[in-house]
């Protein structure tokens, strides 16, 4: 098989800068006898690569980067016959946590070779992809400094946004949300709403995981915790995975959702790691099964 990699040569710390690591990926691909065409671009010509790519022949497209690259890529792959692979790059890597994907990058590359192509939802949020997480409220300003969580292990992770949330959450306005779903209307105030494609298992740590990748239905979940008491008892609940059975919490599944902020026409998002502003009223629907992704096969054992 002719294998096509695109690499952000900013991301993982620059790794893949390196001839000798570009040389060590390769080898993984061409020693069980494959082809490997490999390209380590910059950001601003990540784009343009991806498309060229995906419009190119060939099967299988492997992307190298953060949650926002590997987004990226799915975008553009959408509505081709191609399978996206992921190689993790980023802080967070949430869309390889999902696939089960190893995070070191050459071990990702091995579990990629016998793995199964699995068809998956995404979330389009106003025209925009969304792969894993659609974030609004406090958080966008709190991401800003996620680059000093890199290479940190979840534990510091964990109480460094403890921490933030103890400052910047209660200096960033409320939002009073209106979302329309399933014939319901659901008024709320709000420093922090994620939206995501299928929901999230709640567990001990960091970061969550999605199991079913292909529900049809996306996930709304809606905090009403305002004052720094309250944000800091949530984050409590959020790191020891008992968030959702905590009161001012609310749970919404639907294949399409219309949300509305009072006396706002546009509010900052974080979509998969990358702020932007979107307007409103804003569209959330499900695709589903609309994007191939490579998943290495479960152990048997």
């Amino acid at each position: 098989m002719n294998y096509q990699i695109v690499i952000n040569r900013k991301s993982g710390e620059g790794l893949f800068e390196e001839a000798a690591q570009q040389d060590r990926l390769k080898q993984i691909f061409t020693g069980r006898g494959h082809s490997v065409d490999l390209r380590v671009v910059e950001p601003d010509q990540l784009e343009a690569a991806l498309k060229g790519k995906a419009e190119s022949a060939g099967e299988v497209l492997i992307v190298g980067g953060g949650d926002g690259t590997i987004t990226t890529a799915a975008r553009l792959l959408h509505g081709t016959e191609k399978t996206l692979g992921v190689l993790p790059l980023g802080t967070f890597n949430l869309e390889a946590r999902d696939l089960n994907i190893p995070l070191d990058p050459f071990a990702a590359a091995e579990s990629l070779l016998d793995a199964e192509t699995l068809p998956i939802d995404l979330l389009k949020v106003n025209g925009e992809y969304c792969l894993c997480t659609t974030v609004i409220g406090f958080y966008p300003a709190l991401a800003k400094a996620r680059e000093s969580f890199h290479g940190s292990s979840w534990w510091v992770k964990s109480l460094r946004i403890a921490r933030e949330i103890a400052t910047v959450a209660v200096a960033s306005p409320a939002l009073n949300l209106t979302i329309s779903a399933e014939g319901k209307t659901y008024h709320r105030r709000t420093r922090l709403t994620a939206f995501s494609p299928g929901s999230y298992e709640e567990s001990v740590g960091l970061i969550p995981q999605r199991k079913n990748l292909a529900s049809g239905k996306l996930t709304a979940y809606v905090s009403e915790h305002l004052s720094r008491g309250q944000m800091l008892h949530a984050a409590l609940g959020y790191l020891t995975g008992k968030l959702l059975d905590m009161e001012k919490m609310t749970k919404i599944e639907s294949s399409e959702i219309i949300l509305d902020v009072k006396r706002r026409k546009t509010i900052p998002a974080m979509i998969d790691g990358e702020i932007l502003r979107i307007s409103l009223p804003c569209r959330l629907e499900i695709l589903p099964r609309a994007l191939n992704v490579l998943r290495p096969k479960s152990d048997p054992s």
